[in-house]
């Protein structure tokens, strides 16, 4: 909407300027000049304002006419046809002479009807007297014809079959005539009732609809109807609300007919009659001249259906709520240049990484409006742009609104409960479902302490040979079955890696298991790692076996681990502690069932797990990998529920249809029960390790849920990795840009691979002046995609335990794309941290390599000043910079040697002890007794 200045809006309103100037200051509105602009809710105070103004003015003027009204009741009559001829001339000049003509209803009761003029003035008056003047002169011939009209109206009626009677009012509904309603099964709606010898009735109102297909426009002459119109319009004015007589009365009779806006406003003429013709148009929202469009129920100024009293149209709705809208911005408090709505502490929710535009959505705003208020507490930001929280924080506090975001667990379950799963029910089992289940035993320990062989010796496999360096770099699942007191019982097994880059799959296996076997070598004793493992199974409250290895190894000693393990809390069973200890030889297979039965009686003291198998299965990725023949593989375990081949699962923002199961051995499974761990084919993608997998109902619900979640992910990652600019830290800002960056992409065989080397990577920390950024990572071979990334962005690519074909190798050559290829996760991490530090800006230090002294000056007009030297220390080069000492005092310090010269050969160096001709190019200000100091910038290697 265009802002109207100040001068416009006198000039509407038919006052000066600085008339509005005063009255909008005297309401608090900032306005310098006439030609300042005006806001349209502004405009709309301003004219109430001055309404009402106007209206204080108006009542002194009628309080003085106001006894003028009774002498319309005292006139005689006259007959019939000169008052309708006196009628049509008096309707004709009151169409030429007033801007806008108010019709009032039909149904209203005869009442006193004061003279014209009694009422306030509008602004044209000599038009408006001369009207006055025409319908005094025929005021009792209106009254007559009036009551004639309405007697032989009643006596046809009398013949006609009966009509619907409109709903009585309070007041003077005893003698008011029906018209037809709003009735759809009517063929007469909306048409006039034909009367004996065109007798007009009393106020023959009919819709605007009507009254244009029967005839021109209102207040244009011709047509059959003018006449009537100009009847009407001489009635509705005589009849206006607010020129004396019955006030109560009139306005009964309008309400019960439901006539339009003026019948709906009693006192919207009056108010606007001051402001002038084009103000009362506008108010009115009607043509200047014509009939203002009605407010009854349905179609504008019709009645309700069979006689109901109509009420206001869609229309008049919906500029009542612009309105009130409006009315509410006006109060809310001004931040920054614009209103926003106070939300009173009152809290709402966002997801992680929302936008300006979420929150606008929340709050009914502009998003707009919303950048405005955050530039102005300092921040910048897009109304697309994800926010962290404490961005919103400060947002909320300053509109009053108190702003959660809700955590991803959270955000998570409410996605899952819109299709029917709710993760909280499901774990709140009866006991008559729930049924015994293998435990979960995850083995931990520090690198190289012999985890992965003791898993070989209770599997009777060799795994730690097919392991690249002898350490395990990913999580296995295995089951196996072992005897207890002659029974069979299955315990499922996790490895988890125990170098320090895997700590996030350490924590990942202790979430999963039951109980913990904590490895410790007994020569080694207590390590970091065997701190972190420790750490992560009492977080998350597991129980834990100490089985203490490599005893048959020369200088082990048990005793002294049980030692160093009671500062932990671990204190052993023998030392009147709770815990466990086992020790054993993995290698030699010593002592092994003694801790696969501890590990069972500490399961069946401490937990005895259980779970539902009759319900749909649940469990967590434990890894994930691309196979070239099979696809995505996950291998899951399986915690409540049973698996089967055919089910739709999902899988954090991966999801597909179980397409086949196989166990450690690579058997097909048709189904796997709690506690099995399995690896499914058939998902869409590599799911991350560590993700929630659940079966749906179909594949449709499972493809929804995965998209949502990719959807959230992607914009809770945008909101991690975009920092906020602020205005005081700009400059710190533009001095970040100037840091080298070193751009990778990740490729690896397994995503607990790659998740554990980016981690690592990160956390390389050689100086503020290089950084590392990893625009990429995946699952899988290298491919063409990879290498043009690489292209584009300058990036090295990664590849672990992962090779390219030879298409995609010659692509990296042609592109110039350095491809590492590594198998061991540590060789790459020292790797990368050599390439940053390869990246620092070289530092060089100053080194003094010889000192001459002049002992003779030789002048040239070739060559100028020649200085014959002493070589005192070093060797003096040729090229090489110097500076003049003059009594210990550098005169010059950038100068070079042009020309060395011994005796008359040019010579490349002088030693110590020589003598030798130096001359330094231009420079010929020296003197006997001066020493030429040489030195040169070497390169140190930063640390």
């Amino acid at each position: 909407m265009v802002k109207k200045r100040v001068y416009e809006l006198a000039k509407e309103f038919g006052v000066d300027s600085k008339t509005v100037l005063e009255r909008l200051k005297s309401m608090g509105e900032f306005v310098k000049s006439a030609s300042s602009t005006v806001e349209a809710p502004v405009v709309r105070r301003l004219q109430t304002a001055l309404e009402a103004d106007g209206n204080n003015q108006s009542a002194k003027r009628s309080g003085a006419n106001k006894p003028v009204a009774p002498k319309a009741k005292t006139q005689g009559t006259k007959p019939q046809g000169k008052v309708q001829h006196e009628a049509h001339a008096t309707s004709n000049k009151a169409h030429a002479d007033t801007p806008s003509v108010k019709q009032h209803d039909h149904a209203a009761t005869v009442h006193a009807i004061p003279k014209p003029g009694a009422g306030h003035p509008r602004p044209n008056h000599g038009s408006r007297s001369g009207a006055g003047v025409a319908e005094s002169k025929h005021g009792e011939a209106r009254v007559e014809s009036r009551q004639q009209a309405q007697n032989q109206s009643r006596g046809d009626r009398s013949q006609m079959p009966p009509r619907p009677r409109p709903h009585q009012g309070a007041q003077g509904a005893g003698n008011a005539i029906p018209r037809p309603g709003n009735n759809p099964f009517s063929r007469k709606q909306g048409m006039r009732t034909p009367t004996p010898g065109d007798i007009p009735r009393p106020h023959p109102m009919s819709r605007l609809g009507a009254e244009n297909n029967r005839g021109g426009r209102p207040g244009q002459g011709g047509g059959a109807a003018n006449g009537s119109r100009s009847e009407r319009g001489n009635r509705s004015r005589s009849g206006r609300p607010g020129q004396g007589g019955n006030r109560s009365s009139q306005w009964s009779g309008q309400r019960r007919g439901g006539a339009g806006a003026a019948s709906a406003r009693p006192s919207a003429e009056s108010r606007f009659a001051a402001q002038g013709a084009s103000f009362q148009a506008a108010a009115a929202g009607a043509p200047n001249g014509g009939p203002s469009r009605g407010g009854g129920r349905g179609r504008a100024g019709a009645a309700g259906a069979f006689g109901r009293q109509g009420g206001k149209s869609s229309k008049a709705r919906k500029n009542r709520l612009a309105k009130r809208r409006e009315y509410e911005e006006l109060k809310a408090p001004v931040i920054g240049g614009v209103r926003i709505p106070s939300g009173n502490g009152a809290t709402i929710r966002l997801r992680q990484g929302a936008t300006l535009s979420d929150l606008a959505e929340k709050i009914d705003v502009n998003p707009a409006a919303l950048v405005t208020v955050l530039f102005h507490l300092g921040e910048m930001a897009t109304a697309t742009q994800s926010l962290d929280e404490s961005t919103f924080q400060i947002l909320g506090e300053e509109i009053g609104w108190n702003i959660n975001i809700v955590s991803a667990e959270e955000e998570d379950k409410e996605l899952l409960q819109q299709f029917d799963i709710d993760l909280d029910e499901e774990e709140l089992q009866e006991d008559d479902d729930l049924q015994s289940r293998p435990p979960v035993v995850t083995v931990m320990g520090h690198v190289d302490h012999g985890k992965t062989r003791l898993l070989d010796t209770i599997r009777k496999s060799n795994v730690i040979a097919r392991e690249a360096g002898g350490i395990t770099q990913r999580i296995g699942a295995y089951q196996v079955t072992v005897n207890l007191e002659g029974k069979p019982r299955k315990i499922t097994f996790l490895d988890t890696p125990g170098h320090e880059a895997f700590t996030a799959m350490r924590a990942r296996g202790a979430e999963l298991t039951d109980v913990a076997i904590l490895v410790v070598a007994a020569d080694d004793g207590v390590m970091p790692q065997t701190v972190e493992a420790i750490n992560h199974a009492q977080a998350a409250h597991v129980p834990i076996v100490v089985a203490v290895n490599k005893i048959d190894v020369e200088g082990a000693n048990p005793d002294k681990v049980r030692g160093q393990l009671t500062e932990y809390g671990l204190v052993a069973e023998e030392y009147g502690g709770d815990t466990m200890f086992v020790d054993i030889s993995a290698k030699q297979g010593t002592n092994v069932d003694k801790l696969l039965e501890a590990v069972l009686l500490t399961a069946d003291a401490e937990l005895d797990p259980k779970a539902n198998p009759n319900m749909d299965a649940r469990g967590a990725t434990i890894e994930a990998r691309l196979d070239k023949g099979r696809g995505a593989v996950a291998t899951v375990l399986v915690q409540q529920g049973t698996l089967h081949v055919g089910d739709s699962i999902v899988a954090g923002t991966s999801y597909g249809r179980v397409r086949a199961m196989l166990d450690e051995n690579g058997n097909h499974l048709q189904d796997a029960a709690p506690s099995t761990p399995v690896q499914v084919l058939g998902l869409t993608s590599v799911p991350t390790a560590g993700d929630l997998f659940l079966v749906t109902s179909d594949d449709r619900s499972a493809r929804q849920i995965a998209e949502k979640r990719q959807a959230t992910e992607r914009a809770a990652q945008l909101a991690k990795r975009r920092k906020v600019v602020s205005l005081e830290s700009l400059k710190e800002q533009f001095a970040k840009s100037e840091v080298d960056m070193l751009n990778i992409v990740i490729k690896g065989d397994s995503s607990g691979s790659v998740e554990a080397l980016e981690d690592s990577l990160m956390k390389i920390e050689v100086s503020e002046e290089v950084g590392i950024q990893v625009i990429h990572r995946g699952v899988g071979a290298i491919t063409q995609n990879d290498v043009n990334l690489a292209t584009v962005d300058k990036a090295v690519i990664i590849g672990f335990n992962v090779r390219p074909n030879r298409q995609v190798a010659d692509l990296a050559d042609r592109e110039g794309v350095e491809v590492k290829y590594y198998s061991v996760i540590y060789k790459a991490i020292e790797d990368i941290e050599a390439a940053l530090k390869g990246m620092l800006k070289p530092e060089f230090e100053e080194v003094v390599t010889s000192h001459s002294e002049i002992r003779e000056i030789f002048r040239s007009s070739k060559f100028g000043n020649i200085a014959g030297v002493m070589v005192q220390d070093g060797e003096v080069k040729r090229g090489t910079k110097c500076r003049i000492l003059r009594d210990g005092v550098a005169t010059v310090n950038d100068l070079e040697i042009s020309s060395l010269r011994r005796f008359k050969d040019d010579v490349q160096s002088v030693s110590e002890g020589y003598e030798a001709g130096i001359n330094l190019g231009s420079f010929n200000d020296i003197e006997l007794g001066d020493v030429i100091e040489t030195f040169e910038m070497r390169q140190i290697e930063r640390k």
